[in-house]
Order: C-alpha cells, then sequence, then structure tokens
C-alpha cells in the first residue's frame, strides 16, 4: 500500500516525508542525536531511502526513530499570507528487527477523528 489518497479539490500536490532520528557517536567519545528528513514524490520513495540511510548509517549509530508522513499541499486563500504548505495526512512508523531491517507498521491516517474513541 503506498498510502496516498485522492486529494480534494483545493489540494495542489502530495510528497511524502521520510524523517529519522538517530544518536550518532562523536569523535570525542560522546553522541549526538540528530533528525534527518527529506522530502519524495511518494510513499514508497520516502521508505527505501529511510531503509538506505539506516543501512548506510556510521558504526554505533542508534536509531530512534523511523517516520514516513504522507502529504498534502495546500494552496493558501487570495487574502491570506502563507505560502504554499504540507499537510500531513498518513503517518507510517517503522522499527528495526534483529537483523537490523526496517518493519513497517500499517499507514495510519492523522485526521483529528482517526482513531476517536466513540461515546458508549
Amino acid at each position: 500500500m503506498d498510502g496516498t489518497s485522492a486529494l480534494p479539490a483545493s489540494g495542489i500536490g502530495t510528497t511524502a516525508l521520510g524523517r529519522l532520528q538517530l544518536r550518532v557517536p562523536e569523535s570525542g567519545g560522546g553522541h549526538d542525536e540528530v533528525v534527518v528528513e527529506r522530502r519524495w514524490p511518494d510513499m514508497a520513495s520516502a521508505r527505501s531511502w529511510c531503509e538506505r540511510t539506516i543501512a548506510r548509517a556510521a558504526p554505533g549509530t542508534e536509531v530512534l526513530e523511523v517516520q514516513v508522513f504522507a502529504e498534502s499541499w495546500w494552496r493558501a486563500r487570495s487574502w491570506q499570507a502563507e505560502r504554499h504548505r504540507p499537510v500531513a495526512e498518513m503517518l507510517q512508523l517503522g522499527v528495526l528487527d534483529a537483523q537490523g531491517r526496517v518493519r513497517w507498521a500499517e499507514p495510519r491516517s492523522m485526521s483529528p477523528r482517526a482513531g476517536a474513541r466513540l461515546p458508549s
């Protein structure tokens, strides 16, 4: 599943953002926590980039978080001073297995009502 959905009329495009949070060893003996992200045309490309980046990480690097977001870009209204901006529509998390490979969970909607509990 690629995780992309049809856009409403006001959308101007879709992208995906791959984001990694890493703990990287420093030459002085400590470590530094960094966030690396890159925008891609679709979720499959973003997932692949995450996997390649983790595979090429320096020895001793710890992977703290693996995320891929599906985004819709929205056009600002004529009276708004904002530029075009992405809005996260879907999130897919990854975890490392014992062999260091990324296992992906099912993509989840990020709409405000997603996962909301109904009153009993």
